[in-house]
């Protein structure tokens, strides 16, 4: 049998414990539920963040960004005009796009 999950635990304050059950209670959810999906969208905004700064930086173009950002090409450029980072495009990044397109 293939488990798809795994149990852990972890020690939060008094406060955040009361505010996941409001919140899980407004939603109609258990707490494990919301916990998960507050975690799930946490690492999605931590895989975003590295793409990001990773082309800040001048390490990957935009499209290896969006791949290891999880996102479209769009979204990705979306993002860093919501952070006020200037899209870098250059010769070398529209030929590594086109091989992009041609390998999807």
């Amino acid at each position: 049998m293939i488990c798809l999950s795994e149990t852990i635990s972890l020690r939060l304050p008094r406060e955040t414990l009361r505010k996941l059950g409001e919140l899980a209670d407004k939603e109609g959810k258990d707490r494990s539920t919301l916990i998960r999906e507050l975690l799930e969208r946490g690492v999605k905004e931590k895989d975003i963040d590295y793409a990001v700064e990773l082309y800040r930086k001048g390490r990957v173009t935009g499209w290896r960004a969006t791949q290891l950002a999880g996102v479209s090409l769009w979204n990705f450029y979306d993002v860093l005009g919501e952070k006020g980072i200037l899209i870098q495009y250059s010769e070398q990044d529209l030929e590594e796009d086109l091989r992009g397109l041609t390998e999807e």
